[in-house]
């Protein structure tokens, strides 16, 4: 909030009144129009918790499934639709439900590198080759970042 009114005072000094109420309108209408989206994870997030048993979470999921768990979140991830407004409120439902520190830094770290439903759009704007080099050079990332966590986690840190 302090950000954004020292960028208002900024605008307002810089460019005048109208203008930076004009920036202030333009991105209440774009808040307005995540927000539902928004509204919908987090229900997704809460209903994931309440629906898919803890347990399953955790024995997928959880900090002692493993290399498998670590894989799964990575291959969640990697099909997990949706902008980080719409995606994270899960993982962090997920996590609440039992699911280790690994699985989801690899979870996140997929669906950051190489998310399916991108696919299609890097192979229109950039090129197939190009999108199988990329997909292949981060390919084993998601899971050396979820390793790389589980092991910060179980030497480093007590995590709740």
């Amino acid at each position: 909030m302090i950000c954004a009114a020292l960028l208002f005072i900024i605008a307002y000094t810089k460019v005048g009144q109208k203008e930076a109420v004009y920036g202030v309108k333009s991105s209440l209408a774009l808040f307005f129009q995540i927000l539902p989206l928004i509204i919908a994870a987090m229900i997704m997030g809460g209903l994931i918790q309440v629906i898919v048993p803890k347990e399953l979470i955790e024995q997928f999921l959880g900090t002692g499934s493993g290399i498998r768990g670590i894989v799964t979140g990575g291959v969640a991830g990697s099909v997990m639709p949706g902008p980080p407004y719409a995606s994270l409120p899960i993982v962090a439902s997920l996590l609440r439900s039992g699911a280790g520190i690994g699985p989801m830094v690899a979870l996140v770290t997929a669906w950051a590198l190489w998310r399916i439903n991108l696919i299609p759009l890097e192979i229109a704007f950039i090129s197939p080759k190009f999108m199988v080099i990329r997909f292949f050079a981060t390919f084993i990332f998601p899971v050396i970042a979820g390793l790389i966590a589980q092991l910060i986690i179980m030497r480093f840190i007590t995590y709740p």
